[in-house]
């Protein structure tokens, strides 16, 4: 209770209200229930093994014996069969599968350890079949103890929700309806009737994506033993807001969780803590097969336009890949919708047969692009979509993107370090640093008015076109301090020039500061002292720097 309270007092703080949750979706098992499972499923397919070559054996060899052995092991077809029936109910939480589970579990173990007591209890017993037996029943125990142990450890699954008031669980009918009606709306041009920005500041649309307290942490694992010794906070924390219709963009210095985060926010890797909410759908460590109708409606541009496509499948298959993955089975119906994604970004139709070292970097990003928009998504993330392109061509790319956003109604979550290109892409704009956001808010007032000293000295890094025009440029000291050790407090305090000019405040070290609003257009920013930055203050910061500094930095 208290947690959540807190939550809803940060999220007021942030000017975020609390995202309305229609129905969630299924988690994935935890590690433990997976063990299990993977066991269960194990015998059932040695089982099957064992099944097929006795059938070989007495349909090919005709061996005597094989048919009584192939009959006397009816005890092994039920327990396998028992087994594979179990798994069948674990996502669903069924009470049930767990308790056949640890019917079997308890029973395996129990045999085996009856197998190796009754090798031991036996006198003159043969050499060699009494090896047999005790192996066997050792394999047995092992098998069975470690399905119990397992169950054990992961039998909360099965309960947790049975006594929680909440969404209903979405099933995959849901799910494939909500695509069905986002389809027909996008087929209809449908489209923000005022600005994006106004509606957003008059709360005339709900957002499609919530994200609140998000984190991703990586262990980080040494020693003999390969224990954990240690935690990389990637994202750690992070609450926004993306609209319909708009672009909403992540800037930063390399490092600062950019990437990982648009990964986490589309459950390509598993959070570690918050929740994102995608158009009412709750997604909180998602289980594949749940997950699986909603990507067609969440989809992702990769970074690198040469390791994102396997340079072994021709364009057809790279691109209908997922197509064959949502259920277009048909081979005509899958090429006819791969050509038209081609022909949407610029590519001829006969490109399908060719592979990826035929193209450029351009028209590898292109398809892309295409792979991407295969499936009719709503919601795209571009991680850096551009930095891996010549100048001539980034140029193509973003207006591609921007005319596709228009003729199709895409939103997208912009990842990127170049502030021009973001400042001509994007809507909104959240500045990541060190997992965290630092600021965040529209276009104008971001780059007319930063009220955070990490966003004005990234703006103050842009080059000025104007070779006759030269500005002084403020520079951060020091290095980015280490993701698996961020400083207390304000996690910028170690490099900010603000606490320097003020005299060093104690606060910045001792309480983190929260992302507050700051005026009535939205403008959010995590500073303690955001109102003291001005125009003039940053221009007498950056006189006071000395011109090595200054020539270092450029």
């Amino acid at each position: 209770m208290e947690a959540r309270e807190a939550s809803m007092e940060s999220a007021f703080e942030t000017g975020l209200a609390a995202p309305e949750v229609k129905a969630r979706l299924r988690r994935r098992l935890t590690p433990p229930l997976q063990r299990a499972r993977s066991i269960l499923l194990g015998v059932f397919a040695i089982v099957l093994l064992i099944v097929a070559i006795l059938v070989v054996v007495i349909v090919f060899l005709r061996i005597k014996g094989a048919v009584d052995t192939l009959t006397s092991l009816w005890p092994a077809y039920v327990v396998a069969g028992l087994g594979y029936l179990a798994t069948r109910g674990y996502r669903d939480r069924r009470l049930w599968a767990l308790g056949l589970s640890v019917a079997i579990g308890t029973g395996l173990a129990g045999l085996g350890i009856a197998l190796i007591a009754a090798v031991f209890s036996v006198e003159d017993a043969d050499g060699n079949r009494a090896f047999g037996i005790g192996f066997f029943g050792l394999v047995l125990a092992l098998i069975g103890l470690n399905i119990s142990w397992a169950l054990a450890r992961g039998w909360s699954w099965f309960t947790e929700l049975r006594n929680v008031e909440g969404p209903a669980i979405a099933t995959v009918e849901v799910l494939e309806k909500e695509h069905e009606i986002a389809d027909l709306t996008i087929k209809a041009g449908a489209a923000p009737v005022v600005p994006i920005i106004e509606a957003i500041r008059r709360d005339d649309i709900e957002p499609l994506v919530s994200v609140r307290g998000l984190k991703k942490h990586f262990p980080i694992v040494g020693g003999l033993l390969r224990h954990q010794i240690g935690t990389i906070y990637a994202v750690d924390g992070v609450d926004f807001d993306i609209y319909p219709g708009e672009v909403f963009s992540l800037v930063g210095e390399s490092g600062c969780g950019k990437t990982t985060l648009g990964r986490t926010l589309l459950q390509l890797t598993p959070p570690t803590d918050g929740k994102v909410i995608f158009n009412g759908f709750e997604l909180e460590d998602v289980d594949p097969e749940d997950m699986r109708p909603l990507r067609r409606r969440m989809q992702i541009i990769f970074q690198d336009p040469f390791g994102s496509l396997n340079p072994r499948m021709p364009v057809s298959d790279i691109i209908g890949e997922g197509l064959y993955a949502q259920g277009i089975t048909n081979r005509a119906e899958r090429d006819k919708r791969v050509e038209d994604s081609l022909e949407i970004v610029g590519l001829r139709r006969d490109y399908t047969r060719r592979f990826p070292h035929e193209f450029s970097g351009g028209q590898r990003q292109r398809i892309g692009i295409a792979r991407a928009l295969a499936l009719n998504p709503d919601f795209v993330v571009c991680d850096e979509p551009v930095s891996a392109l010549d100048v001539s061509i980034q140029s193509q790319v973003l207006n591609l993107l921007l005319d596709l956003k228009r003729d199709l109604n895409l939103t997208y979550l912009f990842i990127s370090h170049n502030l021009s290109v973001v400042e001509y892409f994007s809507d909104r704009i959240g500045v990541m640093y060190l997992g965290k956001i630092a600021e965040l808010g529209t276009v104008e007032e971001l780059y007319r008015n930063p009220r955070h000293p990490y966003t004005v000295a990234l703006l103050s890094a842009i080059p000025d076109p104007d070779p006759r025009r030269r500005r002084k440029r403020l520079v951060l000291k020091g290095d980015v301090p280490s993701p698996a050790a961020p400083p207390p407090g304000c996690r910028f305090h170690t490099r900010c020039w603000l606490r320097e000019r003020l005299g060093n405040p104690e606060q910045c070290v001792t309480t983190e500061p929260l992302l507050r609003v700051l005026d009535d257009t939205g403008h959010q920013a995590a500073c303690h002292f955001a109102e003291e930055i001005n125009e003039t203050v940053v221009q007498e910061t950056a006189a006071t720097q000395s011109a090595v500094e200054t020539a270092v930095a450029e």
